[in-house]
């Protein structure tokens, strides 16, 4: 199909799939969402938060491996639960780090622990043979202060990051999109009122805002995962709501609105079915810097220790629990999350960005 007899659209995703840039951060951003989304799957350690704990393996350098002696417990195993690949797997087993395993000549199994004791325990408490009960575990990116896979923990606390952005801009696109579009075509005193509310809620620093939204709002909720949604969502519809005001002013002028009019159609179909369709462009961008701007924000909350709670892992509370380790050997605690915070906050400039300039007739 020649370039002159494509669409509009058709010519803005040509223009976009040719932006070098924009197609390298939507790669990136499909990457983690799949890496999020399947994160139990993947990550070594597949319990609930990634919190399994062993407190004599506690900070060990990326690639450290150590022997494990598998014991059973009361607990029946959940690893074929389809559930668990969305909140994470019991095991039907305890792990034991060791330094080796034996069996003696009494029948019973020698233990020496890793950095502990020695002792002997029954053949019946592994979950197997010797060999079948002794692994070797590789932490790949090393552990934390209590011994827990730092890995782990990064690919599920990348959930939290893309949860609040898709839920916050949910929210903000909601009520950014209405405010914005009542100011917009109504205009008179039903504009002033709303941009009255813009500008107190413009003045006030998001962070400041969100905190205070989260302080009000937290005896409301029993999940801060729910109220760190919601806090950001509020604050960050006014964006939303000025550009689609701006548009809804040029859009109402234009004549097939006013054949709209004329024709009898009322306000609701002419806003929903006639202009906002033509604003989609404007919109996905913005709704892609808010995206950015919630990752930013949900990060400041768990660095403040207003975010998602202990255990749950989140990239903003690890970077919080890390920063005392910046200009020690272990910085790379602290420095991965924040790599990856920047790493997806630019992913998602660089898309909104990149469809921004695909939009744009005059290129």
């Amino acid at each position: 199909m020649s370039a002159t007899n494509l669409s509009p659209n058709q010519k803005a995703l040509r223009k976009f799939l040719k932006n070098p840039f924009g197609m390298t951060a939507l790669v990136l951003i499909v990457l983690m969402s799949l890496l999020a989304l399947f994160a139990y799957g993947i990550a070594p350690d597949h319990t609930p938060q990634a919190n399994e704990q062993f407190p004599k393996l506690a900070q060990q350098m990326p690639g450290f491996q150590v022997q494990m002696l598998q014991l059973k417990t009361a607990e029946e195993s959940k690893l074929n639960s389809f559930f668990g690949l969305f909140s994470g797997y019991e095991r039907s087993y305890s792990l034991l780090a060791i330094d080796s395993v034996a069996m003696t000549n009494y029948g019973e199994v020698q233990v020496w622990e890793y950095a502990g004791a020695s002792y002997r325990i029954d053949p019946n408490d592994l979950s197997g043979s010797i060999d079948e009960a002794t692994i070797l575990k590789t932490f790949w990116l090393g552990t934390d202060q209590l011994g827990r896979d730092i890995l782990s923990r990064l690919l599920i606390g990348s959930r939290i990051s893309l949860m609040v952005g898709f839920f916050a801009v949910l929210i903000s696109s909601s009520i950014g999109i209405f405010l914005g579009g009542l100011a917009g075509y109504y205009r008179g005193w039903v504009d002033r009122v709303i941009l009255w509310k813009m500008s107190i809620f413009w003045s006030i620093p998001t962070i400041l805002l969100a905190m205070a939204l989260f302080v009000g709002l937290k005896q409301h909720f029993s999940s801060n995962l729910w109220l760190v949604f919601i806090a950001i969502g509020l604050t960050m519809w006014v964006g939303m709501a000025r550009i689609v005001r701006g548009q809804m002013m040029a859009f109402r002028e234009i004549q097939f609105v006013e054949a709209a009019n004329t024709m009898g159609f009322s306000d609701g179909r002419i806003i929903f079915r006639h202009i906002l369709p033509n604003l989609i462009g404007p919109i996905v961008v913005v709704m892609a810097s808010n995206f950015a701007n919630a990752i930013l924000v949900e990060s400041g909350l768990s660095f403040l220790g207003l975010g998602v709670q202990a255990p749950a892992p989140s990239w903003g509370g690890m970077l919080s629990e890390f920063k005392d380790f910046i200009g020690t050997n272990l910085s790379y605690l602290a420095i991965i999350p924040g790599f990856l915070i920047m790493l997806l906050v630019l992913s998602f400039n660089l898309v909104g960005n990149g469809i921004r300039d695909a939009l744009d007739i005059k290129n």
